[in-house]
């Protein structure tokens, strides 16, 4: 009994000495990697390599220590002269004091939010893009989109954004959604055959759609330069329809060029692997030439991700983009390359990560120049219109 009293004993002080260590000790074990320990421990590669400088480049030893950061430690915050003096005003004073830094809408306003198309968000202290996206549902791209001066310059506090109000794309996608397998066809008085755009629809699709090139659409439609708004009448022949045109069925999405064959299948473990190291960045901004958390480009990032896994990709997008196997779209998963032509033509500048893979939607992770990291979705019209190809890069 003794022995067993001094075993549970033993036990409690080294679970609390390892909760009160900055640094685990840990002595590697037969066929243990450095990937392994990161994978374990919840750390990357280089926060062990920071530590251990020597076994960077080096074969790992059985029962080497090696030192790995303690994720679980936390030290003791000693209250700041701030709060201090804070403990001293009245209750009433912290009320009116938190009041006071809440955005100030306007009453009149509240009383029939539901019918605003947009609502003003006042930027507070240490919230970022990505706190502001998930607090009203959308993605930080669209809140870019909105307020265009996002995409030279940070967020300011007390600065006023736009956002899109949820309550009413809500309320209008219940009374507005248009069909998905018709197009709506109309005449006009010169006979032109017209278009009207469905939500998700792209340029390339409706071009196979009705047999005709993508540029012979932008010639009779000056105005999409912009994009492709929903609802949009898109004139695709000029004195070709009777008025007893009927709406014809919407041609199946088109698939990549790229033959459908048997590939390698992605290595599931890595790729959530390094989804979850990518998504640790989301909200960093968008850095020329970065590839640090101060800062990342598209490359950067895909870059810094694969090196947890010591996967050295090439540093630019365009060479990323002859690095593995190119695959259909359909065939894509979780941890693939996803690339764009962002600078027009065929010309590869822009990679991310796919992230998701559900029917009909892959949702991939990079860092943008307007929004920095973020999560989007190739159903984004300028992603549909951009995309270029998907890589394999990790294999079984």
């Amino acid at each position: 009994m003794k022995k067993i009293h001094l075993i549970l004993v033993l036990t409690f002080f080294f679970s609390i000495n390892a909760f009160s260590q900055k640094v685990i000790k840990h002595k590697i074990a037969k066929g243990e990697t450095i990937l392994g320990l990161a994978i374990k421990y919840d750390v990357s590669e280089k926060d062990i390599y920071e530590l251990n400088p020597k076994t960077k480049g080096a074969l790992l030893q059985l029962d080497q220590v090696l030192r790995i950061p303690n994720k679980k430690y936390k030290e003791k915050e000693k209250p700041s002269k701030k709060e201090k003096k804070e403990k001293l005003i009245p209750e009433k004073n912290k009320e009116n004091k938190i009041i006071s830094e809440t955005p100030i809408e306007d009453k009149t306003k509240n009383t029939d939010k539901a019918k605003e198309q947009f609502l003003t968000h006042l930027v507070l202290v240490k919230e970022t893009l990505y706190s502001i996206s998930k607090k009203y549902g959308i993605t930080m791209e669209a809140i870019c989109e909105l307020n265009p001066i996002l995409k030279t310059e940070n967020l300011k506090k007390g600065q006023k954004l736009k956002i899109t109000n949820p309550e009413y794309t809500t309320e209008l996608a219940t009374t507005t959604e248009p069909s998905k397998t018709e197009v709506n066809v109309a005449t006009e008085t010169n006979g032109d055959l017209i278009h009207k755009v469905l939500p998700k629809e792209t340029l390339y699709r409706i071009a196979k759609t009705y047999g005709v090139t993508v540029s012979d659409l932008e010639k009779l439609n000056p105005g999409i330069e912009n994009g492709l708004p929903v609802d949009y009448l898109l004139i695709i022949k000029k004195g070709v329809v009777s008025n007893n045109t009927k709406p014809i069925e919407i041609a199946p999405i088109p698939v990549d060029d790229v033959e459908i064959k048997d590939i390698p299948a992605g290595n599931s473990e890595k790729a959530e692997f390094l989804i979850k190291k990518a998504s640790e960045h989301l909200g960093t901004r968008y850095r020329s030439g970065g590839s640090t958390s101060a800062g990342y480009d598209c490359s950067g990032l895909m870059f810094s991700t694969f090196q947890n896994i010591d996967m050295t990709l090439p540093r630019s997008s365009y060479e990323m983009a002859g690095y593995g196997v190119k695959i259909n779209r359909v065939q894509a998963q979780k941890g693939d390359l996803i690339f764009f032509a962002t600078f027009g033509g065929r010309r590869i500048s822009h990679v991310g990560m796919v992230t998701e893979v559900t029917d009909g939607e892959i949702k991939f992770i990079h860092s943008s120049t307007g929004s920095g990291v973020i999560v989007s979705s190739l159903n984004e019209p300028y992603y549909a219109r951009t995309f270029v190809q998907v890589n394999r890069v990790l294999t079984e």
